[in-house]
């Protein structure tokens, strides 16, 4: 356990994700703390110090002994040249120092150095539109960040293709829909979403669909003014509920929007166990323009261990089910660093991935989510957890390389095991439009559903914003049964939340 000290508190947030980059799993307590559970001071192992003024920034890392003895084990120092509580001015010197400091102690390079955000693109979208050349943004990445040459370049590769895309959108007058289906046929190993299991809900689709129409109908009349431009139908999996749910879902959709501006048209299809022809025929026929189909690894043996009921040869049925209803833009998803897998196992997965020739490709690495069973269990699955992450996610580089998939976009999470990210890549022309514009934040992006997130890009001149944007985020309750309940709640949330002025 690491005790955190610090004389103020706005570089508290920096000063806990440096840590976690370092040492993540450990819990991370304040002296507060020891006022209701003082018996947590025998647990503590390490001590960060951060004292901060307008000269210099002080950072110490102590051992603690049994009995509380501190040991110092590092420490740095940073000049501050005016307000030390200018973020802007102060807060990546902060976090390389603490980086560069907790590298060398543990003899450890990160290849983000010590960017921890989960949208490292938006830098370089940022510098290109300031008209920076891409070996001056790469150098930035490295001086500023201790990013390694490798991820800065990866960074690039991403944010040039995302530019194109979102040059190609008119950010104030169109629009994003999220469609959350929360239902799975089973809950995952790893898996931390709000999902809910189709054999104990199945009753409760119709009411669950009445409920999103609902919300639906409101959503269309607030947004009439706007062009809808991409609809992402996620979950869960979305293909649990079955072919009449899916024609009644897709109907409520053309029913409700005015479709003739929508660029895509995502629909999760999911496990493969559950994507069925039927399902199939009825996206295609509702004008889907592309699906996901999410083996995540055509290991048979770590799909017993992460709790899939599917076999990899139903993802290759699934595959020719798909291409067989007419889909021609698929992707395909998969996780590196399961429980169990090693580079020769995530080769193998990709060996049979390559065959089934998807349009494109999204590659995450494991993170170990709070909530997930994983993590839960974790004494249990802590020794099947392999170390060479980065080679699995090179050999997935080199196999997208070889299918003809470049990275067009890329996010970070929390708690991802070799503080790595996940990379979508795609056949050129087909990259997910909705994937880019969630992850830039540049466009509305409205969410219907139990476990959604709306997100609403308030720019100067409305609502108090002077200069930049703000990003307001409208939550729905994640509850299937409170969603039903409270749906006239969720529409009033919009209704407070959509700003018109």
């Amino acid at each position: 356990m690491i005790l955190l000290i610090q004389n103020i508190e706005d570089y508290n947030n920096d000063l806990r994700v440096s840590l976690q980059a370092f040492y993540g799993g450990e819990r991370i307590v304040v002296p507060e703390i020891f006022d209701k559970k003082p018996e947590l001071k025998a647990e503590i192992d390490k001590e960060l110090v951060a004292d901060i003024d307008d000269n210099r920034i002080n950072i110490e890392l102590y051992s603690v002994a049994d009995g509380g003895e501190r040991t110092l084990a590092c420490s740095t120092q940073i000049p501050v040249d005016g307000d030390c509580r200018d973020k802007s001015a102060v807060r990546n010197p902060l976090k390389l120092a603490i980086y560069n400091m907790l590298s060398e102690y543990t003899d450890r390079r990160l290849p983000w150095g010590s960017l921890t955000g989960i949208r490292p693109t938006k830098i370089a979208v940022s510098y290109m539109e300031a008209g920076m050349t891409s070996e001056d943004i790469i150098g930035n990445y490295q001086e500023i960040y201790g990013t390694s040459r490798e991820k800065a370049e990866l960074a690039v590769a991403v944010a040039d293709r995302e530019k194109k895309i979102i040059d190609s959108v008119a950010e104030e007058d169109e629009y994003c829909l999220y469609i959350g289906i929360p239902f799975c046929p089973t809950r995952c190993l790893y898996c931390s979403f709000t999902s809910y299991p189709i054999a104990v809900y199945k009753n409760k689709v119709d009411a669950y669909l009445d409920a999103v129409e609902k919300e639906m109908a409101y959503v269309a009349e607030a947004y009439s003014g706007k062009r809808l431009i991409s609809i992402y139908v996620g979950g869960g999996t979305p293909s649990s509920i079955s072919a009449e749910h899916m024609d009644r879902l897709c109907s409520m959709i053309e029913k409700s929007f005015d479709l003739s501006q929508v660029r895509e048209f995502t629909i999760e299809a999911g496990r493969p166990d559950s994507t069925t022809f039927d399902k199939l025929e009825v996206m295609k026929r509702h004008g889907v323009t592309r699906i996901s189909i999410n083996p995540q690894t055509m290991n048979e043996e770590t799909l017993r261990t992460i709790g899939r009921a599917h076999t990899p040869e139903q993802t290759v049925i699934a595959m020719e089910n798909a291409r067989r209803a007419g889909f021609d833009n698929i992707n395909m998803d998969l996780i590196v660093g399961l429980p169990g897998e090693d580079t020769d196992s995530v080769e193998n997965t990709l060996r049979q991935v390559k065959e089934l020739s998807p349009e494109s490709l999204t590659v995450h690495t494991l993170a170990i989510k709070r909530a997930a069973n994983l993590n839960i269990e974790m004494d249990k699955y802590r020794d099947t957890l392999k170390s060479d992450i980065d080679s699995q996610l090179g050999a997935v580089t080199r196999a997208a390389a070889e299918m003809g998939l470049d990275p067009y976009y890329l996010y970070r999470q929390k708690n991802m095991t070799g503080n790595l990210e996940n990379v979508g890549y795609s056949k050129p022309g087909l990259e997910c439009l909705y994937n880019i514009l969630i992850m830039e934040e540049r466009t509305d992006i409205i969410g219907l559903g139990a476990g959604s997130s709306s997100k609403l890009v308030v720019r100067p001149g409305h609502d108090g914003v002077t200069e930049g944007t703000r990003i307001d985020r409208i939550e729905n309750c994640k509850s299937v049964d409170d969603y039903i309940a409270r749906i006239d709640e969720m529409i009033e949330r919009k209704k407070a939340g959509f700003i018109w002025d």
